[in-house]
Formats: C-alpha cells, sequence, structure tokens
C-alpha cells in the first residue's frame, strides 16, 4: 500500500524517470502523488488525486533541473486524501516519503509539540521526518553531519519508531544521496550504469534496471549516482546479495487492453503453462528443486493454510486439493485471525504460506507466530525475494509475471496450480500416490491449458459481457457452489465486491435454506456453479428453491447438464473436464462476469476505491 520511487542519476533530469515509476506504482495508492528532489531548498511538489494530477502540476510548476528525487503515490491510513497530507513530507532539513505506519506518532508528536514543532498535516509521516530531524539536531551537535552521521541518527530514530516503515529521505546536507530504512515494508534498491534506485516495488525500475537488492528487515543505508551502501539494524555494513528478475517492462505495460484485470484475465493459459515448466523436470519430477526432504513431508500431522484475500480462497479450494491427494487433515485460517489467538500448532505441523507479493503483513505475522510456535513453514509467492521467501524453509514461485491489477485474477490461478504440484509432492511423499497416478494427474493439469483457451475466446467473453449488462443494476448477488466451487463462489462473489461495489457473498448452497435464503428478492441475482461433481443434483435443488422465489439465475455448468439450462434465466458454459481442474475453469467466467459488470457500471476497474493491491500494513 502506498508506493516509493526514488532515483540518483549520473546525469539527466530524474523527475521523468519519478512520474513513469509513479505511473507503475499507482496500482499500490492513487489517493494523491508527490515529490521532491535535491535542489536548493529541496523543493516539493504534491497533488491531491491521480500521478496525472502531479504529472499537470510539474507542467505549470515545474521543479529545477536535478539528476537526485524522491516521490511518492498514497494510499491514505492517517489524514484524509488531500495536498497537504500527500508525501513527501519536510521537517527542517529532510524531507521523506514513507510507506506503512508509525503507531506511536500521537505520542511523539505531542512531544514534539511541546517543544515548539508545528504540524502541517495530519499524517504520522510527517511526525516521521520531525522524528529525524531532532536525532539530526542532536548528531550536528556532536560534528559536522556527514553520511555516517545520517545513519547514527536514521538508526536512533528507527528505534524510537513503533511500526512499520519504508523509507526514502533527503538530507539537505548531504547533496547527491539518498537515505533509506526498511521494517516490515518492503524496499528493494535498483542497480545500473545510469544510476541507482530505492522503490516500493521492482516495478517502478523495470524500464531502467532489471538487477535488484532485496532489502530485508531493520536494512539501512544510503545510494548515490555511483555507489551504494546497506547496513544491518547495528550500523554493520553488510554485502547484499544483487539478484537479476527477469520480468520485462512491456510485461508491466496493458498491451493494448483497456484494463490490466482484462489482460491479467486473458493470460492465464500463458501463466499455468510457465508455472508447469518451471515446477517440473524433463523426467516428469515434481519441484525438483524443493528443499524439504521427503522425509520431512512425511513427518507432519496436519496442514495449516493461512493467506488473505483471494489467496485465501486459493487455500480453501487446496483443503479439498490436498486431503484428496496427500491424505493429510488440512486446516485453512485467516491470516490475520491466526496472529491474534493461541493458534495450536507445533513442531508436527506444516504451515503454507500464500501470498501474491509475499509483503502481506498479516501472512508474514501469522507465519512468524507458527515458527515461534515450532511449525515449519513453507510458501507460495509470485516475487522472489519477497520478505515471504526469506521467512519460510522453501518457496514455490508461481510464475505470474507483474499482477497489476487491484483484483488478482491469474496469481489464484497460478497459486491453485502450485497447491495441486505441492500436494503431489506430499502425496507421493506419504506414499497416498503412486507414479502412474502422478504422471496421470501432471498430464490433466498440462491439458487444461487448451481448456482455459477456449474460455479465454471472444465468444465466451462476448456472451459474458450480454449477461453482465443484463444485471448489472440488480442490488444483491449470491455465488452458491458445493465442495470445491465453494471456494470458487467466494472468488466470484469478492472480484464483483471489489470493482463493482455490489453487495455479493459467496455461500456452499446447502446452507441457503439454513439462514440466507429469507434474503432472496426479485431484486437479487443468484449464480450457481452447477457442473459435474458428485452434488450436482443438491446444487439443482439449490437453484430450484432461489427461482421460485423471484431470484434471476445464472447458471455455470456444461452442455450435459440439460436439467440447470433449462431452469437458468442466462448460462454461461464451461467445458467438461477432468474434476481435478474443473475449478480451474469454473473461476475465469466469474473473473469476466464481475469485469463487465463493474464497465457497464462505470466504475474504476484497475483502481477500486479503498483498495490498494499489497496490503502490507494491517
Amino acid at each position: 500500500m502506498c508506493g516509493i520511487v526514488a532515483a540518483c542519476f549520473k546525469k539527466g533530469d530524474v523527475v521523468p524517470t519519478l512520474v513513469e515509476g509513479l505511473r507503475c506504482l499507482e496500482y499500490r495508492g492513487y489517493d494523491s502523488a508527490g515529490l521532491a528532489v535535491l535542489a536548493s531548498g529541496l523543493p516539493v511538489r504534491k497533488a491531491k488525486g491521480r500521478v496525472q494530477d502531479l504529472a499537470a502540476l510539474l507542467e505549470e510548476d515545474p521543479v529545477p533541473h536535478s539528476s537526485v528525487g524522491i516521490a511518492h503515490t498514497r494510499w491514505a491510513t492517517h489524514g484524509v486524501p488531500s495536498k497537504v497530507n500527500s508525501h513527501p513530507h519536510r521537517s527542517g532539513s529532510v524531507v521523506l516519503v514513507h510507506n506503512g505506519i508509525l503507531e506511536n506518532f500521537e505520542e511523539l508528536k505531542e512531544s514534539f509539540l511541546e517543544g515548539g514543532t508545528e504540524f502541517v498535516s495530519e499524517t504520522d509521516s510527517e511526525v516521521w521526518a520531525s522524528l529525524l530531524d531532532h536525532e539530526l539536531t542532536k548528531i550536528r551537535a556532536e560534528a559536522p553531519l556527514d553520511s555516517l552521521g545520517v545513519m547514527k541518527a536514521l538508526n536512533r530514530a528507527m528505534a524510537k519508531a513503533k511500526g512499520s516503515f519504508g523509507l526514502a529521505i533527503l538530507v539537505e546536507d548531504l547533496p547527491g544521496r539518498i537515505f533509506f530504512a526498511r521494517h516490515e515494508s518492503p524496499l528493494v534498491l535498483g542497480i545500473s550504469d545510469k544510476g541507482h534506485y530505492v522503490a516500493s516495488d521492482v516495478q517502478a525500475v523495470l524500464k531502467e534496471t532489471h538487477d535488484f537488492i532485496y532489502l530485508l528487515e531493520g536494512n539501512c543505508g544510503w545510494i548515490d549516482d555511483s555507489s551504494y551502501q546497506v547496513f544491518d539494524r547495528d550500523l554493520h555494513p553488510i554485502e547484499a546479495k544483487v539478484e537479476h528478475l527477469d520480468w520485462d517492462a512491456e510485461s508491466v505495460g496493458k498491451s493494448g487492453y483497456d484494463h490490466f484485470m482484462l489482460k491479467e484475465i486473458e493470460e492465464q493459459g500463458i501463466v499455468l503453462a510457465n508455472t508447469l515448466s518451471s515446477t517440473t523436470s524433463s523426467k516428469d519430477r515434481i519441484l525438483p528443486d524443493f528443499q524439504v526432504s521427503e522425509d520431512t513431508l512425511r513427518s507432519f500431522d496436519r496442514i495449516v493454510i493461512v493467506a488473505c484475500g483471494t489467496a485465501l480462497h486459493a487455500g480453501r479450494l487446496g483443503r479439498f486439493i490436498l486431503e484428496e491427494a496427500a491424505g493429510i487433515p488440512v486446516d485453512v485460517d485467516f491470516a490475520s485471525e491466526f496472529r491474534y489467538r493461541n493458534p495450536l500448532v507445533g513442531e508436527r505441523d506444516l504451515i503454507l504460506a500464500i501470498s501474491q507479493s509475499g509483503e502481506t503483513a498479516d501472512t508474514l505475522g501469522a507465519v512468524k507466530v507458527a515458527r515461534e510456535k515450532g511449525a515449519t513453514a513453507v510458501a507460495i509467492c509470485n516475487v522472489r525475494g519477497s520478505s515471504l521467501c526469506r521467512l519460510v524453509a522453501d518457496t514455490i514461485l508461481t510464475q505470474c509475471g507483474p499482477e497489476i491489477g487491484v483484483a488478482s485474477t491469474k496469481a489464484f490461478t497460478a497459486q491453485v496450480l502450485a497447491i495441486h504440484l505441492f500436494a503431489m509432492r506430499v502425496g507421493m511423499a506419504r506414499r497416498q500416490m503412486g507414479e502412474e497416478e502422478l504422471l496421470r494427474r501432471l498430464n490433466v493439469l498440462r491439458a487444461s491449458r487448451t481448456a482455459i483457451e477456449t474460455l479465454l475466446s471472444s465468444e465466451v467473453r462476448s456472451h459474458i459481457a450480454e449477461v453482465a449488462k443484463k444485471y448489472a443494476y440488480k442490488s444483491v448477488y449470491f455465488f452458491l457452489g458445493r465442495g470445491p466451487d465453494y471456494p470458487i463462489a467466494m472468488e466470484g462473489a469478492l472480484k464483483l465486491k471489489e470493482i463493482s461495489y455490489l453487495h455479493a457473498e459467496g455461500y456452499p448452497a446447502g446452507e441457503m435454506k439454513h439462514g440466507p435464503l429469507a434474503l432472496v428478492s426479485e431484486d437479487m441475482v443468484v449464480v450457481a456453479l452447477a457442473g459435474q461433481g458428485e452434488t450436482y443434483d443438491k446444487v439443482l435443488g439449490n437453484m430450484q428453491e432461489v427461482k421460485t422465489r423471484g431470484a434471476k439465475l445464472v447458471v455455470l455448468t456444461n452442455t450435459e447438464k440439460k436439467e440447470a439450462i433449462e431452469l437458468a434465466d442466462d448460462v454461461i458454459l464451461v467445458p467438461r473436464t477432468d474434476p481435478l481442474v474443473a475449478p480451474l475453469l469454473h473461476v475465469i467466467p466469474l473473473q469476466y462476469l464481475a469485469y463487465y459488470v463493474a464497465l457497464e457500471r462505470g466504475c474504476e476497474i484497475d483502481k477500486p476505491r479503498n483498495l490498494a493491491k499489497s496490503v502490507t500494513v494491517e
């Protein structure tokens, strides 16, 4: 949540690169935007609204030419979206941008107010600037300020700050350098011949470099145009590993699509193929580089999946996959709730954490709690070098490339696929699955791309668009499914809520008569997943219940299910396929449905209100 980009160039104006970096990060925060450059007086420009509003302001009121600058796009936490609350914030000789939350800002602010400091914003981030400026004042009293002096002041400020922070800082006394610090809020350094970068996400500077340093907890330091220095929390210099990222800048663009979400829906066939090719060997070995041994996998009594949002729904589907394939009990928990109770986990439990970004604060917190209790943790993640990857015993990396749309689509498919592969690995280790069955499942997964591509055709998309227009102004949606289709129903409802702002709920179909049926009316749309599973007849009965009470019924099914087709007001057909991969097919029409309902209602699809892509704060 919120985006940071900063750069030190050897030559040239930094402002175009900062603005372009903010455009690439706007999916992380879009209430306001601003930048500052290292020039006389540390000039700052800020605008409420989108990055385009900041760009327009810079046309009217440009900053001096500079090769050093910091920039930020905000998702409001403390203080309403406004120009004065946007970043960068200044205090004395310090100008900074901040991601995260300063939890003790009120206490600190009160002490600074008593000392005569004046504040102009409602934000905790301005207090961070004041905290650092106070520590710099103490250092200046001891000796002339140099870069090590700034690091001492920053280290003292970090010790006093409670909460999470990713910081990029300009200090007026130290021209040519940007200082940074990271605690529970992601930051990376970008390394290139042109100069160096600090960013909250690699997307910000993929057009500039593919070489990155993923900063660890407590890391701080500086960059200039030709060098960088990273310290640990005790200010010991450390050798930071530079990693090369294969993502290209083209993948961050829309490639001719109107929205990132539509582009990412239609990349799911490629994502499936890429993930499979990266996680299986030429000899059909599953996860050949996985670091957790078969003996260890056999030692667990239970798997506990922790995740949030779409990743949680992947985990809920994963429960069916893992229990069936590996014969091991599986629990699924909200990461945000897991960490705030006393979870009964220990050495006999395997924690499976799922996060697209690898920076989801609640998921990281849940893993830390589980590890403290002796559990072993593994992860499914899309970002190599992320905080989650560094926290667990090993990671199954999905091959999504950048996912920019706030409403996750292709990441869900890749996460479910990764769970399938993990389930096969665990099933083989626990001797619940033989080589023949493993190869059968692997071939089914490989063949599913053809069925997925069928659903991504213009014919299917156009039909779903017409259904969406028909019901776009209904006020309530229920999504019904049973068995593995229940998590898909929840995911379909989440997609609709996220981008169309309609009330939508996903229910296990059998629960309708236990309360929710009272809500059914003529103003409701019920989307029923009536596929080929064992509970088809039961779902058919649930469809009849809502139909006779006046709801409009949209049914997701295949051509063989004549009873469901006859009962429906509208039908979305999916190919009949192996039950192993049917849920992967069922989710795609629901993603399209949410997209076209939102499009018809004129909603901001890629940047829905009140939401940000990577939830790096609680």
